[in-house]
Order: C-alpha cells, then structure tokens, then sequence
C-alpha cells in the first residue's frame, strides 16, 4: 500500500502543521494575555477606588482652606485695627507727650541755670 499525495495535498497538509505549531506557541501567549487583562482590571477597579479617596481628601481639604481663608481674614482685620487703635493713641498722647518733655526739659535748664548761678555766686564770695 503506498501512498500518493499531490503537492496541493502536501500544501495543506504543511499548512495545517503550520497552523497547529502556531496555534501550540500562541497558547501561552494568550494565557499571558489573559492575565494581563485580569491585572489591568483589578488596577483599574483599584485605580477608581483611590481617585474616590483623593476626591473626598481634596473636598474635606477645600473644605479646611475655606476656613483658613476665614481665619486670615480676620487676622488682617485685628491687623488693621491693631494699627488704626496705634495710630489713635499716638495721636492722643502726642500732644501731652510733647509738653510734658518742654516741661522738664524747661526744669531741667532751668535747674541748670541756677545751679550754675550759684556757683559763681560761691565763687566771687571765696
């Protein structure tokens, strides 16, 4: 018993070998893609689950900036009533402060004046 093949029976048959020897080495190509894909879906479902925490930190942090924008504001308005309230008193007391200084800088020259008159007084009486 022999065996006649026609080359187009000799074709298909190496094309079917070809194609079972691709479909051999793909197998562990595709398994790898298959776990690729499950890796890159448990990723996402994790990618998702953080962009929901950053989402509720960056409201509570929107939230605490709200109130620190209060907060300096009310600093600069103690700040500019602290320096209104300064500029107040100094006008206040500028004008006392500025006669009671000539007042003793008056006593004190005065004083001086008469020490020294005195003490030629000493002098001419030696």
């Amino acid at each position: 018993m022999t065996f006649a093949i026609t080359i187009s029976e000799l074709a298909l048959l190496l094309a079917a070998i070809a194609f079972f020897i691709l479909v051999i080495y793909l197998i562990p190509a595709l398994i790898q893609l298959r776990n690729t894909a499950k890796a890159v879906e448990d990723f996402s479902q994790k990618a998702k689950e953080a962009i929901e925490d950053i989402g509720s930190l960056a409201k509570k942090v929107n939230g605490q900036t709200e109130d620190m924008g209060d907060v300096v504001k009310k600093i600069k308005e103690v700040g500019l009533k602290a320096v209104h309230l300064a500029d107040i008193v100094l006008t206040q007391l500028r004008g006392p402060i500025i006669t009671i200084t000539s007042i003793i800088a008056g006593i004190e020259f005065g004083l001086k004046h008469f020490r020294k008159k005195e003490g030629d007084q000493d002098v001419r009486e030696q």
